[in-house]
């Protein structure tokens, strides 16, 4: 019979040897996804810079602006047939990707993005999701221009519904770039109060989806504090309500709800989106 007695257990050697394995293995898990969150950061900067040169170059090439250009099939390469550039609009050629509403409800012909009129929430007009609007066409034409690649004309050639990584360039961090045009006022959801410049010029937002609002409004954002503000000093001046980086989202948990506005980057929530300018 096996004497129970001559059985023994960890000591306490053994013991602090495993627990210490266990501690490393845990903390080499969080420091790798902490690593790859400060990857998609690094990644996400380089692809608004990446768009930003592309719009460049193209404005160089063609004297317009992509998705603005009047005449885009006769001009662009492999607009074959004519609708693959999309219908041009009254507006093409002024100089503006969309409408210079930034707030409010924008007209119904072209516009930026679904929009915010203040004290009433997220107004998604029809033609936000229109394959004519300028803003779609912004990607079409940097498309057609072989200046980006990650996105396809499929809502033009067949009908499509606007998804992200297919009509709209996907994030590296998550979600979608969708462009518009800022007026210089207050951005829907940004803390600025109303009659404070806001982002002016040619304007890219990070957002959840194709059709997301640029605003705060019962919406989840894309990023948490801290990865918003880790872009905003890394491309801009840190703050969210300044620059050429702005915030928008849920006020409370992302820029706190009276100024000095700062980043609320004790909060783990997904509250905040940005908005970048990316021309002048």
């Amino acid at each position: 019979m096996r004497d129970l007695n001559t059985q023994k257990g960890f000591t306490l050697v053994e013991l602090a040897i495993v627990m210490t394995i266990i501690g490393l293995l845990i903390g080499g898990i969080l420091k790798g996804q902490e690593l790859m969150q400060n990857a998609r950061v690094t990644a996400t900067i380089a692809q608004v810079r990446s768009y930003e040169a592309a719009t460049t170059t193209f404005r160089d090439k063609y004297e317009a602006i992509p998705g603005d250009m009047k005449n885009a099939d006769a001009r662009l390469p492999n607009c074959i047939p004519a609708a693959e550039c999309g219908p041009t609009s009254a507006n093409a050629g002024d100089g503006i990707v969309g409408v210079t509403t930034w707030t409010g409800t924008p007209a119904a012909a072209i516009v930026p993005w679904p929009t915010q009129t203040p004290g009433v929430g997220s107004v998604v007009p029809a033609s936000a999701t229109a394959v004519g609007a300028e803003t779609y066409l912004f990607w079409t034409h940097l498309l057609q221009a072989d200046l980006i690649s990650g996105v396809t004309n499929a809502a033009l050639t067949s009908g499509s519904a606007f998804a992200s990584g297919t009509t709209h360039p996907a994030a590296k961090i998550g979600g979608v770039f969708i462009a518009g045009f800022g007026s210089g006022g207050k951005t829907p959801g940004n803390p600025v109060a109303a009659g404070v410049p806001g982002p002016s010029g040619l304007i890219l937002a990070l957002v959840a989806s194709p059709t997301s609002a640029v605003d705060a409004v019962g919406a989840t954002q894309i990023l948490t504090p801290t990865r918003a503000a880790q872009i905003d000093r890394k491309m801009d001046d840190g703050r969210p309500d300044t620059g050429y980086v702005q915030a928008f989202g849920l006020a409370a948990n992302c820029f706190g709800g009276a100024a000095p506005y700062a980043y609320q980057e004790n909060q783990t929530t997904l509250d905040c989106g940005l908005v970048f300018r990316i021309q002048g």
